[in-house]
């Protein structure tokens, strides 16, 4: 035996919330609600819904009513929320096309979600993509500095062995000049032994020989100066990185 159908009369209760919702409902559907007593809202909604049952000619909107009053109390209860949109004709009918063997919010639902997994995936691809790019630059120049610090200590290396090599020439080039500078003293001393030079003579030899040591003196000292120099700068600063 079929369940008799229960009055709108005897299901509309006086719940503010279910009042509210009803009248949110029958505004959406068109009925007229003329509010006489803003404090006692349920005689106005009856109207309003019988005004829409009786339009409809048929039963079924008052299940339709009951049923979507469930739906709501369903949806709260779970958390759902009711989202309103405006819709053209085309997108309307394809929406109902692919809502045949659902319900229309479960269509909407899925192509939500189906649509936010599109767009993670992307997001996904596109971060993993922009590491990808930065791992390879950070190694490239990873590599690079490892190659110029490395090319930095093969000159600093080298330039301990040129010091080394400037330092043992230093010393033979000192090494020559006082050989020359004795044998310089030799030829005078012999000069004046055999050419029986005079005071003034003598005194010229001897500032030759003065003039000469001096002058080899200064030489090595600015050759080192130049060159203590030119190592300080090139050790501090080392290679520059080329631009990239």
């Amino acid at each position: 035996m079929a369940r008799s159908e229960i009055p709108l009369e005897d299901w509309l209760t006086n719940d503010q919330e279910m009042l509210t919702w009803l009248e949110q409902h029958l505004r959406r559907k068109g009925a007229p609600i003329q509010v006489l007593n803003p404090y006692n809202l349920r005689p106005a909604l009856l109207d309003a819904a019988h005004y829409l049952i009786i339009n409809s000619s048929s039963q079924k909107e008052l299940m339709n009513l009951k049923a979507a009053w469930r739906r709501y109390k369903s949806d709260k209860k779970h958390g759902n929320q009711v989202v309103q949109v405006r819709l053209s004709p085309r997108v309307k009918r394809q929406l109902a096309n692919l809502s045949k063997r659902t319900s229309v919010s479960e269509t909407v639902e899925r192509l939500i979600k189906e649509e936010v997994g599109y767009f993670k995936d992307r997001n996904a691809a596109i971060q993993n993509a922009i590491q990808e790019h930065i791992q390879r630059h950070e190694e490239s120049a990873a590599g690079k500095l490892d190659h110029l610090q490395k090319e930095r200590s093969k000159l600093i290396f080298h330039n301990e062995e040129l010091q080394a090599e400037l330092s043992e020439t230093q010393k033979e080039m000192s090494n020559i000049l006082f050989r020359l500078v004795e044998l310089e003293v030799a030829l005078n001393i012999q000069a004046e032994e055999s050419l029986e030079l005079t005071p003034d003579e003598k005194q010229e030899a001897l500032h030759r020989h003065q003039s000469l040591l001096d002058y080899f003196r200064k030489q090595l000292k600015a050759t080192a100066s130049l060159a203590q120099a030119e190592n300080h700068s090139s050790t501090n600063q080392g290679p520059r990185p080329q631009k990239t």
